[in-house]
């Protein structure tokens, strides 16, 4: 029997440890565009969408919906939030490689063109 805490496929959310280093490496200037960044390191497990548009996630750290539909943009263009889908016209995000600390982020993260996913066929012996 495996112990929760060793299953890989269990739901990952960020460290205390990883938080800091997240929060000192961003060095935002405006306290908007921590607020945003700290609510999606927050809110889901790393690598897990936020299901949330712009105008909730802003009336839950106390931003307008014009703020903080600004802060995500630009949190995206800088590679700390990535578009994870598009649904109705309305984007979702997740954490992206600056804020989960990957090197080598690149500045503009837009996934649109790719696929949603790969099939692949098993064949028996």
């Amino acid at each position: 029997m495996t112990s929760p805490i060793s299953d890989p496929l269990a739901p990952r959310f960020m460290e205390a440890g990883q938080l800091n280093d997240l929060l000192l490496r961003s060095q935002l200037k405006q306290g908007a565009d921590l607020k945003i960044l700290m609510y999606y390191a927050t809110a889901v497990p790393v690598g897990d969408p936020v299901r949330s548009t712009a105008t909730d996630v802003g009336k839950m750290v106390g931003l307008s919906t014009t703020s903080a539909s600004r802060s995500i943009g630009r949190l995206s263009e800088n590679g700390w939030l990535q578009l994870a889908y598009t649904a109705v016209g309305v984007k979702f995000y997740r954490l992206g490689p600056a804020a989960i600390g990957e090197k080598d982020a690149p500045t503009s993260l837009d996934d649109s063109d790719a696929p949603l996913a790969t099939v692949r066929q098993l064949h028996a012996l």
